[in-house]
């Protein structure tokens, strides 16, 4: 293919400033997103923020909260800090810069290795890939990994051409960063060696070759020497880099593994199920290959294919995310397929054209397995992605002069085989592309700062979250912490303001977390200011169920029987439990002394209530409910310790369909008798009656902590799974809407007064 001329500075100036402008308006968009300047505790960018943060007070071991990871890109970092702050519009603007030169470095290398089009074709397809470009708006190592090998690459390359002192070391520093980045990189080294020794050395005498070994080999392994004695001093021990090999290495390697993805549980219960634990990586794999060797290599042969797949397997974050928050990014390369399908032809046409490309195909084939031998995830792919491009570029370059020449069967076949391929590497519709924790955290992002605080994206993305996680294991528990606390939030506003939509908002989130008893007070305290004092005593009594121990609601519900002038038997019986809970040793001396009166009052009474009783029972077995009704009223007034005159006094308000008041007469029995087994197992059955599942679960749970296991617990356990499923599994639409930035203002301020947790 005959090379063109152009103006080399001009062009490479321009292809720069064209890499640099998509960059530009991708960083545009980033700056409006959380994940701009937010790094929370659960990412692998927490350590390397913190590590850089380390470096910058004047820590030289730049340690962090996980030490295992290479630190080179910890100092990188921590330059950065030192120099600018924690600046992140420097940390990406650098990274995309480095994103910008990495592009033109692929032109001068495609157009090297083969000509000017294959160049600028390797240039499109990798200033183009939203992956990449992704990554260098991540303080993560894959961006800083990938222009590294593409540097080392580059200057590997003009040591054919030139070969002096400054760039021999100057090639061996540049590798040096890159292995030290990630160690397996260190693959690349055999062929690095082999290169220089049969096309650079070569024609040197003994003598020259001798000294151009000492100026390559010398400063590789010098520079190798800060790192290694920074990784000895954190870890006491000797340390290759990266102490996070070997569980990366097992996290991908056990016969269950699918192919692609991270996920150190479905490691660990491999290895419980197998009896694996505790083995060393080499004994692990050793086991593994003895039990089943055929099924080691389709676990081998799953990840040579994922590799290539469009899937990008998530690790510590999913991509797909960002991509959705951006408008710029679906219309670049956002499939890996692309260039795995084009990038397999053009390896096949090259070595059919005998193309002299030694290098291209060792460092390709080297990043292929440094990814194939750990797990297959989309940031270890990414440092890979440009070898492939320059051989997808080479692909397109071939097809375009077939085209040229009028050879259109050539190019039938190519077409033919690029859409097989590009079919069959598509991601297979039963993998995850975004999994229930990469919601989780987007919902988090959005409420950890007040800067980005967003109740209603929160919500969004919690929903995600949830119904992700209901998909893959139904087991889980029916609860979400986390989303019923961003609906306490938003009902305690609505509240503040008086809406009457804080009704609807609370109720809503009693399914999510049925077990939240702040939602059911809130709730109380709501009802309570529209005058409905009947139900905002049951949804106390409902609140106390949910959670014993949370002595707020009896609190409140002592005062709304005083400022409803409730019996005093009924008051009795909620102050005798909050005693016990009741730590202020003066208002636990109130109480008492409440407690006294309470007593005094009632003991005048206890010879009327036992006449009462009697005749309430006697009328209750001869049905005539109103007769019953009116004597055991009376005598409830006065009875604070006796459960099941409140439960008959339930039982007569059903017969005469009065359900409100036999619920009022049910609880007021739970308070005095909380453990009561069939009272909450009758409870159970009543809600789901009445078609609340929630209140359903909620009394069943009570029923089987309290009742003996016999037939009938068994039963209800069953029942108490299977309706939990049903609830669970109920869609969840959105209930906020339209909320103003002043209005997220206010949620903040309300938000750092609650004891709530959003993400």
């Amino acid at each position: 293919m005959k090379k063109t001329q152009f103006r080399p500075f001009w062009v490479l100036s321009g292809l720069f400033f064209i890499a640099l402008a998509v960059r530009g308006i991708y960083f545009y968009e980033l700056a409006q997103i959380p994940y701009f300047d937010t790094v929370l505790p659960v990412y692998d960018h927490s350590n390397f923020d913190q590590g850089a943060l380390s470096f910058a007070g004047g820590d030289g071991l730049a340690r962090s909260p996980n030490n295992s990871y290479s630190p080179l890109y910890k100092y990188f970092l921590g330059s950065i800090y030192f120099l600018f702050g924690r600046n992140f519009y420097v940390v990406y603007g650098l990274q995309f810069a480095m994103g910008a030169l990495g592009s033109v470095l692929i032109f001068l290398i495609g157009k090297r290795l083969f000509d000017t089009r294959v160049g600028l074709l390797a240039f499109a397809g990798f200033s183009l890939y939203s992956t990449e470009i992704i990554y260098e708006g991540i303080i993560l190592r894959a961006a800083f990994i990938t222009f590294l090998g593409i540097l080392s690459f580059y200057l590997l390359i003009r040591l054919r051409e030139s070969s002096g002192p400054l760039m021999l070391t100057g090639c061996a520093l540049a590798l040096s960063l890159f292995f030290q980045s990630r160690p397996n990189t260190f693959l690349c080294l055999p062929f690095v060696i082999f290169y220089i020794h049969k096309y650079v050395f070569e024609n040197w005498e003994p003598e020259s070759r001798l000294k151009g070994w000492g100026m390559f080999l010398v400063p590789l392994l010098l520079s190798f020497i800060p790192i290694l004695v920074q990784c000895y001093l954190v870890h006491g021990r000797f340390v290759f880099f990266d102490a996070s090999g070997p569980t990366a290495f097992m996290a991908g390697n056990f016969l269950d593994y699918p192919g692609a993805g991270f996920d150190l549980k479905l490691l660990v219960d491999y290895q419980k199920m197998h009896q694996l634990e505790n083995l060393s990586p080499v004994s692990f794999i050793f086991q593994q290959v003895m039990m089943d060797p055929v099924g080691f290599l389709k676990m081998i042969w799953r990840k040579l294919f994922f590799y290539f797949n469009d899937l990008e397997g998530a690790s510590n974050l999913s991509i797909y995310l960002y991509l959705e928050n951006s408008k710029i990014l679906p219309f670049m390369i956002s499939h890996f397929s692309l260039f795995s399908a084009l990038g397999l032809m053009g390896i096949v046409l090259a070595v059919q054209k005998r193309e002299k490309v030694f290098l291209l195909y060792a460092f390709l084939a080297s990043l292929i397995l440094s990814v194939v031998l750990f797990h297959v995830v989309s940031r270890f792919r990414v440092p890979s992605a440009p070898f492939v491009i320059l051989f997808a570029a080479y692909a397109v370059g071939r097809a375009c002069t077939w085209w040229s020449r009028k050879e259109y069967m050539p190019v039938a076949v190519f077409a033919v085989v690029f859409l097989a391929l590009l079919y069959g590497l598509r991601a297979p519709e039963d993998f995850t592309k975004v999994r229930y924790v990469d919601y989780c955290n987007w919902s988090s992002a959005y409420s950890t700062e007040e800067k980005w605080f967003d109740v209603e994206k929160a919500e969004t993305y919690a929903i995600q979250c949830l119904e992700s996680k209901r998909k893959i294991n139904l087991d889980l528990g029916v609860t979400d912490a986390s989303l019923a606390s961003i609906y306490k939030l938003y009902g305690s506003y609505l509240i503040q303001r008086q809406d009457k939509l804080a009704g609807k908002i609370l109720q809503h989130a009693f399914s999510v977390d049925p077990f939240d008893s702040e939602l059911y007070r809130m709730y109380a305290d709501f009802q309570a200011e529209r005058d409905s004092a009947g139900s905002a005593i049951r949804h106390l009594h409902i609140s106390r169920i949910a959670n014993k121990t949370d002595r707020a609601p009896l609190r409140r519900l002592v005062e709304l029987y005083y400022s409803s002038d409730s019996d005093p038997g009924r008051t009795l019986a909620a102050l005798k439990v909050v005693l016990p809970m009741e730590n202020d040793p003066k208002t636990a001396q109130k109480v008492k002394a409440e407690i006294r009166r309470l007593k005094e009052l009632l003991e005048t009474k206890k010879e009327e209530v036992k006449l009462s009783a009697a005749k309430a029972r006697k009328y209750l077995s001869e049905e005539k409910w109103k007769a019953a009704l009116e004597e055991y009223v009376t005598l409830n007034a006065f009875n604070a310790s006796d459960a099941k005159l409140l439960i008959e006094q339930g039982m007569a308000y059903e017969y005469l369909n009065d359900e409100e008041r036999a619920l009022d007469s049910f609880y007021d029995a739970l308070l005095i008798e909380g453990g009561n087994p069939e009272l909450n197992k009758n409870m159970g059955n009543y809600y789901l009656s009445a078609g609340n599942l929630v209140l359903a679960i909620l009394h069943w749970t009570r029923y089987l902590e309290t009742s003996p296991q016999g037939e009938d617990y068994f039963s209800n356990q069953e029942r108490l799974q299977f309706y939990s499923q049903q609830l669970k599994m109920k869609s969840l639409p959105k209930q906020i809407f339209g909320l103003s930035q002043e209005q997220n203002r206010h949620l903040y301020k309300i938000y750092r007064n609650m004891k709530v947790q959003l993400g």
